[in-house]
């Protein structure tokens, strides 16, 4: 008997160590920046607006996005490890976190208009990028249990 490695399981189990680690990173982000010189701050974390709280005002928000499609990605995973990949339920996660990554972009966008960084409009194209794959794996998903649902019917 070949024993395999539970690849979803361990993904699971990764994801959950960073959704139970990541609120505390970014509780513990502003404790962190506070005591710093403004100056270093300003020069090396802010960016155009030399105001290091916007940035991390932005830098908050898409955390808290993400952490929320790292919440999806584990109910997914979950649906994964117990049944099948192609249900419903993955095709409805795959869209949810399709319209997160376009409001994480969107949230880019402002930022780089409000606080530019050359690095903003690289990720928010790599965010839309993103949302754009997960609608075609949403996609591709359903047409695969569609396929699963007509075949469980033939016999």
């Amino acid at each position: 008997m070949k024993i395999g490695w539970n690849i979803p399981l361990i993904l699971k189990r990764m994801i959950e160590a960073i959704i139970v680690l990541a609120p505390l990173l970014m509780i513990a982000l502003p404790v962190v920046i506070a005591p710093i010189e403004p100056a270093y701050v300003n020069s090396h974390i802010s960016g155009s607006s030399q105001n290091a709280w916007v940035t991390l005002a932005f830098l908050e928000v898409c955390g808290a996005l993400c952490w929320i499609i790292l919440l999806l990605l584990r109910s997914m995973l979950t649906a994964t490890i117990k049944d099948s990949p192609f249900v419903y339920k993955n095709v409805r996660y795959f869209k949810y976190i399709s319209y997160i990554c376009a409001l994480i972009a969107i949230v880019l966008i402002v930022k780089t208009f409000v606080d530019f960084s050359i690095l903003t409009p690289v990720v928010a194209v790599i965010a839309m990028l993103a949302s754009l794959f997960c609608q075609t794996l949403a996609a591709v998903f359903d047409k695969a249990v569609r396929l699963k649902d007509e075949n469980d019917l033939t016999i």
